[in-house]
């Protein structure tokens, strides 16, 4: 058994005002103890803050103090909800991706050839049928993906 000490000195930071900055958080959080890590979550595309983010300590006492100081404190003109943070492992789960396919029989306009989706694929991996088809009837096409894209 595994303990992770990251979960005992992280803080969810909630309620931050749009113009928060990891420098405001910083600033304030280090009053109270040895400050780690501060991060602001934003959306990935506009950049705007999501009006919350994380505090980590260097120790979990130092983590509880600051949840139990900061909790209500103000920051700009908003009260702050501090409590301890938790993992979200289902947050997200992992989907197959779309790609969308590169093959020459899309290329080459084909008479009396339709495509269809595989049963149970949720439509990712088609099939063609058709006599002037260059695939064999009830095969994947080849270009499709179908494995995950790993970061």
């Amino acid at each position: 058994f595994h303990f992770d000490r990251g979960y005992l000195t992280s803080l969810y930071v909630g309620d931050l005002l749009p113009t928060t900055t990891e420098v405001m958080l910083y600033e304030k959080f280090s009053q109270v103890g040895q400050v780690i890590s501060v991060r602001v979550c934003r959306h990935r595309i506009t950049r705007r803050s999501l009006g919350f983010g994380f505090v980590c300590f260097s120790s979990p006492e130092e983590a509880s103090r600051a949840m139990t100081g900061m909790n209500g404190h103000v920051l700009g003109t908003q009260a702050l909800y501090v409590v301890l943070a938790r993992s979200r492992p289902d947050a997200r789960p992992q989907r197959e991706p779309f790609v969308q396919p590169r093959h020459e029989a899309y290329m080459q306009p084909q008479r009396e050839t339709q495509v269809h989706p595989q049963q149970g694929t949720g439509g990712c991996a088609p099939t063609i049928e058709g006599s002037h088809s260059s695939a064999s009837p009830g095969k994947s096409i080849p270009g499709y993906w179908r494995g995950r894209f790993d970061r």
